[in-house]
C-alpha cells in the first residue's frame, strides 16, 4: 500500500468513526404531543311557510259587507343558528291599495292545521295594527323596515320554531274602492343574530 492510499484509508476510518462515535454518543430525549385534525362547520339561516307556492287569497267582488277575508300562513325556522324574522312586501303599489283594511296578527295554532285556514288560531300580539294595505306597502319594504316577530316571548328564532301569522283584509265602505283591484305577496326574511 502506497502512502496516498495509506492516508486515505486513515481519513476514511477517522470520518467513519466520527460517525458511529457521534451517533453513539448523541443521546437526545423528546416528546411529541399532537393536536388532532380539526374541523369546523358553519352553522344555518333556513326558514319556510306551509303555503306550498299557494296563495293565501284570490278573491273577486269584495263588497265592504262581504265577511273580512281571514287567512293563516305558518313559518317554520330550521336553522342551526339564533335568528331574527322580519315580514314585509316588495310589491309595487295597486289601485284598491288605500281601501284595503289590512291586520297582521302573530300567534299559534294546532300543528294540524293546513295552510291557509286558522282554525284554533290563539293570537299573541298583533304586529301591524288595522291599517291600510296602501300604508303596510309603504312602510315595510325590506328587512331594515319589516316587521319583526318572535314565537311567544323569545328574542330568537331557534332550531324548530314556527310561529303563526294571520291577515285579516277588509274592502273599505267607500265609494271609490268599487271596481279596483289589489295585490300583495309577503316576504318572510330570517338573518342570523
Amino acid at each position: 500500500m502506497n502512502r496516498a492510499t495509506r492516508l486515505l484509508a486513515a481519513v476514511i476510518a477517522t470520518g467513519l468513526i466520527a460517525v458511529v462515535s457521534g451517533r453513539a454518543t448523541f443521546a437526545a430525549f423528546t416528546s411529541t404531543t399532537t393536536n388532532p385534525a380539526n374541523a369546523i362547520a358553519s352553522g344555518t339561516v333556513v326558514i319556510a311557510d306551509n303555503d306550498a307556492g299557494n296563495v293565501m287569497w284570490n278573491v273577486t267582488n269584495q263588497l265592504p259587507t262581504s265577511p273580512a277575508i281571514v287567512r293563516c300562513i305558518r313559518v317554520t325556522y330550521s336553522g342551526t343558528l339564533p335568528a331574527t324574522v322580519r315580514l314585509y312586501t316588495t310589491t309595487a303599489a295597486s289601485a284598491l291599495d288605500p281601501y284595503l283594511n289590512v291586520t297582521v296578527e302573530k300567534g299559534t295554532m294546532p300543528a294540524a292545521t293546513t295552510f291557509s285556514n286558522c282554525a284554533g288560531f290563539v293570537a299573541q300580539a298583533t304586529i301591524f295594527p288595522t291599517g291600510t294595505l296602501q300604508a303596510f306597502k309603504a312602510a315595510q319594504t325590506g328587512w331594515a323596515n319589516g316587521l319583526t316577530a318572535f314565537p311567544g316571548v323569545q328574542t330568537a328564532w331557534n332550531t324548530a320554531d314556527s310561529l303563526v301569522y294571520r291577515f285579516t283584509v277588509q274592502v273599505q265602505n267607500v265609494f271609490a274602492a268599487q271596481g279596483l283591484t289589489g295585490q300583495v305577496g309577503f316576504t318572510w326574511e330570517a338573518q342570523n343574530q
